[in-house]
């Protein structure tokens, strides 16, 4: 699915704090500081636990999202471990637990009761755009980590919490990352399609503790098709106890819902 972005990854808030021109040289400078900044606090976070909430919007255009995903949860990220509600509009929900090795996920559409079905996490592969695989809050902190040319976007707050807001280019291998051969057959003839570049955006929003506590990605294409996918995290370092279906009460499956 070709997939756009939300113009509000580039829109100042009205409590951002607007920064001065620089020169070209220590503009230079500065993005590189940031960049490592960013990078560092998303590692941070990589690091530790959270509770998280993501949510993906994809439509025709920004004004106009044609339905919403959202995926509630814990993860441990040190140990690679999650767990997930999601829900598809009010059309399906599921739960899902992330292990080292497999995703787990039960759950569909209507009020019958679904068995856990598994597949193999390295078979975990990305269908559309800025939707992670199995709703692996991880993954978007990856793709942030993998982009360069921060520059502070300004100061706001994020559950009460006093954040500096740092916008970068989404680079292209953030965008493929770990994509379906489909997937990135289509990525690929959409970026020749747009003179050799996809207008993919990412932002970081870093704590007083020097840890992400969101993130949003977000492309835009002007009058075709629009997608943000935002994740905001919360009580790091909390523990989270994921608890792992019995291996007799699960069932191996063939791919995860997109």
């Amino acid at each position: 699915m070709c997939v756009a972005a939300l113009s509000s990854g580039c829109t100042q808030t009205s409590d951002s704090k607007a920064q001065p021109a620089a020169s070209d040289e220590s503009a230079a400078s500065s993005s590189a500081d940031y960049t490592r900044k960013v990078r560092a606090a998303l590692q941070e976070t990589l690091g530790s636990s959270a509770r998280t909430v993501m949510k993906t919007d994809m439509g025709t255009s920004p004004d106009e999202p044609t339905y919403t995903i959202t995926a509630k949860g814990a993860h441990d990220f040190a140990r690679n471990a999650g767990k997930v509600t999601a829900k598809v509009g009010d059309v399906a929900e599921f739960d899902q637990v992330l292990t080292d090795d497999r995703i787990y996920i039960r759950g569909g559409t209507g009020t019958e009761a679904m068995p856990w079905h598994y597949t193999d996490r390295a078979d975990a592969k990305v269908q559309h755009m800025l939707r992670p695989p199995g709703n692996d809050a991880a993954h978007l902190l990856q793709q942030a980590s993998m982009s360069s040319g921060y520059d502070r976007f300004g100061t706001e707050k994020v559950a009460g919490t006093a954040t500096t807001r740092y916008h970068a280019p989404l680079s292209y291998r953030a965008l493929v990352l770990n994509m379906t051969e489909e997937a990135r057959e289509k990525s690929d003839q959409l970026r020749d399609m747009m003179g050799g570049s996809i207008p993919a955006a990412t932002d970081v929003w870093v704590d007083g503790k020097g840890q992400a506590v969101r993130i949003r990605l977000s492309l835009n294409i002007p009058g075709s098709v629009s997608s943000i996918t935002t994740l905001t995290l919360s009580e790091l370092g909390r523990a989270v106890d994921v608890v792992v279906p019995t291996a007799e009460g699960a069932e191996e499956s063939e791919a995860l819902p997109g």
